[in-house]
C-alpha cells in the first residue's frame, strides 16, 4: 500500500475507532445509529470499521444520535481530515 493510502487509512481507522467508542458508550446499536443518522447500515459499518472516512455532516449527526457533543467529535474529525491532506514525512529530517 502506498504511503499516502496508508496515511489516509490510518485517519479513517482513528476516526472510526473514536465513533465506535462513542456509539458503544451511548449503547446505540449500529442499526440504530444508521436509522438515527439516515445513513445506510453498510456506510455506518464501513465508518465504524475504519474503512471509510466520514463526512463532516455524518460526524455531526452521529454525535447527536449518540447524545455526544458534536464539537468534540468535530475537533477529532478536523484533525484527522487535515492529517489526510498533509503528505506523510518520508523519513527522519537530515540536518547539516
Amino acid at each position: 500500500m502506498p504511503a499516502e493510502s496508508s496515511h489516509a487509512a490510518n485517519s479513517a481507522a482513528h476516526i472510526g475507532h473514536v465513533i465506535e467508542r462513542v456509539r458503544r458508550q451511548a449503547r446505540v446499536s449500529p442499526e440504530a445509529l444508521a436509522h438515527r443518522t439516515g445513513a445506510a447500515l453498510d456506510h455506518v459499518a464501513d465508518v465504524l470499521a475504519g474503512q471509510r472516512f466520514p463526512s463532516r455532516r455524518f460526524i455531526i449527526t452521529c454525535a447527536r444520535a449518540c447524545g455526544a457533543d458534536p464539537q468534540v467529535l468535530l475537533m477529532v474529525w478536523e484533525d484527522e481530515h487535515d492529517r489526510r491532506r498533509t503528505p506523510p514525512r518520508s523519513g527522519p529530517a537530515t540536518y547539516r
